[in-house]
């Protein structure tokens, strides 16, 4: 089975962790789900498509992180930012959506 990298963001500006997994070629939301919601403090998933390192890659947050008045993550609003300011460099970023909670990003697509 293939290894999947992956980063965990924190809210705060303590250290980014890493971690791998061995999962199949497409490991599906219930595997998926596993894996990240313990990650992002216990909050149902939801799936985010960015940018990153110039490649298409899949984060996941807590769906509800605003709603919960979780704090903004600065780190992962940026990359999750990236594409629309590539595609639209005279935007100002605060007027796009931001990411609140710990955010996990993987190294290479998971979600299919």
């Amino acid at each position: 089975m293939p290894t999947f990298d992956y980063r965990v963001f924190p809210v705060d500006d303590s250290a980014v962790e890493t971690g791998s997994v061995e999962w199949p070629d497409k490991p599906g939301f219930s595997t998926i789900n596993k894996l990240v919601q313990p990650l992002i403090g216990g909050g149902h998933i939801e799936h985010v498509t960015v940018l990153h390192g110039g490649e298409r890659r899949d984060m996941f947050v807590d769906e509800e992180g605003h709603v919960k008045g979780m704090d903004r993550n600065d780190r992962a609003t940026s990359i999750y930012r990236t594409n629309w300011l590539k595609k639209h460099p005279g935007c100002d970023p605060e007027t796009l959506p931001s990411i609140a909670g710990p955010a996990v990003l993987f190294t290479r697509r998971v979600w299919f």
